[in-house]
């Protein structure tokens, strides 16, 4: 299984380079949540979004301010040393972002706001 918390913010590195700011170049936006796990699995993109909820769950679970450890973790990988609380904070904003890219990659409709229009040059 991949180790979606390292390939992830890469992907959705897109503010600054992941070597140079962390988790801070990332836009973890739900389209781009749901576009990466279309990017790793065409057929069967839930199946990914399920597994970075996992893996952030177990993170929580691990590293998390009342977690097994609670001291955090250093993602040498993604240039992030978080603290238990950082570690709590960046799981709960995942989760929330994963539910969103969920609605997208399920097409259940649940989000009701009126989609972004483009305007093209007439």
């Amino acid at each position: 299984m991949e180790d979606h918390l390292a390939s992830l913010p890469r992907y959705c590195a897109n503010i600054c380079e992941i070597e140079c700011c962390g988790l801070d170049a990332c836009d973890f936006s739900p389209i781009h949540i749901a576009s990466y796990c279309q990017s790793r699995n065409i057929r069967y993109p839930l199946r990914i979004l399920t597994e970075i909820i996992n893996q952030a769950e177990t993170l929580k679970a691990n590293y998390g301010s009342s977690g097994a450890s609670g001291r955090g973790i250093n993602l040498t990988e993604i240039n992030e040393r978080m603290s238990g609380q950082r570690v709590d904070v960046f799981v709960g904003m995942l989760l929330q972002q994963a539910a969103k890219a969920k609605s997208i990659l399920s097409g259940d409709g649940t989000d009701k706001r009126e989609p972004v229009l483009v305007w093209g040059k007439a």
